[in-house]
């Protein structure tokens, strides 16, 4: 039985050394919290979701099925969750660290909604993001965003001089590139850039509604706020995605496009200041 290492959730193996920060994982009510199990035929006990402080049990979570091959069974469902603070145990697979949910403005105006997916099944073998032919976009809400500050620009060009030392513009074409900081002034857990490097991976990334790509090879790389803390804040070079298939990225923002709710305005061409 294994766990999507896409599921935007964080299932400790062992505990790890240091300090614990004090952030703690947010959602937002709107976003939707997938959770997939790939596992035998047999069927699996359902998710357990507990209250947190107090770890008091509150409901099970039932499972869809979806056949993978004569051998595996894909187990899924969205945890649907008011607000409040939460747990959830996957029998065999153990707790996730606590999250939260919320509809204060205050605390999500300072995160960013990151929404992924890649274009079929074909890519990876442990995670499903075309169900029954339809294609699912997983959420996962992270402290941060892009400053002005890390802002930058390119081009591809070819260019003619004359004899006369005239410069002639045959062709070009502009891009923008951004440096997304992951965490705020307590930091993230090291798993978050973790997710967010294989996130990366995706042939569609949309970080609040704008699609983005990886630059170049570029990977997270970290600042730590305070020794033996594990909380630290990550930035990661992007470039934004503006000429690629029309007709695809009209679908998708269909699919993005879940709630009328602030926090899913989508080509508002407006990036917050943090």
């Amino acid at each position: 039985m294994l766990i999507s290492p896409f599921t935007p959730l964080f299932f400790p193996s062992k505990k790890a050394d240091g300090i614990s920060g004090e952030y703690i994982q947010t959602f937002a009510e709107t976003d939707i919290i997938r959770i997939q199990v790939i596992a035998g035929k047999f069927a699996i006990d359902p998710p357990r979701v507990f209250i947190e402080p107090g770890h008091k049990f509150m409901t099970s979570l039932d499972w869809c099925t979806w056949p993978i091959n004569s051998d595996q069974t894909l187990y899924y469902t969205e945890t649907n969750l008011s607000k409040g603070c939460y747990s959830i145990e996957l029998p065999g697979i153990g707790t996730c660290a606590p999250f939260r949910v919320t509809t204060d403005a205050r605390e999500l105006e300072n995160t960013t909604l990151i929404q992924y997916a890649m274009k079929d099944n074909r890519q990876r073998s442990d995670v499903f993001f075309e169900i029954d032919g339809k294609l699912q976009f997983f959420d996962f809400r992270v402290p941060g965003g892009f400053k002005d500050s890390g802002w930058g620009f390119g081009v591809e060009s070819e260019q003619f001089t004359t004899d006369r030392a005239d410069i002639i513009q045959l062709y070009g074409v502009d891009s923008v590139q951004k440096k997304f900081t992951l965490g705020n002034s307590q930091g993230c857990p090291v798993w978050f850039a973790e997710l967010l490097n294989r996130i990366l991976c995706c042939t569609y990334v949309y970080f609040d509604g704008e699609r983005y790509a990886r630059k170049d090879s570029s990977t997270p790389e970290m600042t730590m706020l305070l020794d033996g803390i594990n909380s630290f804040v990550f930035t990661q070079n992007l470039q934004k995605v503006v000429n690629l298939q029309p007709s695809i990225e009209l679908m998708n923002k269909q699919l993005l496009r879940r709630a009328n709710d602030d926090y899913r305005k989508l080509n508002n061409n407006v990036n917050r200041i943090i």
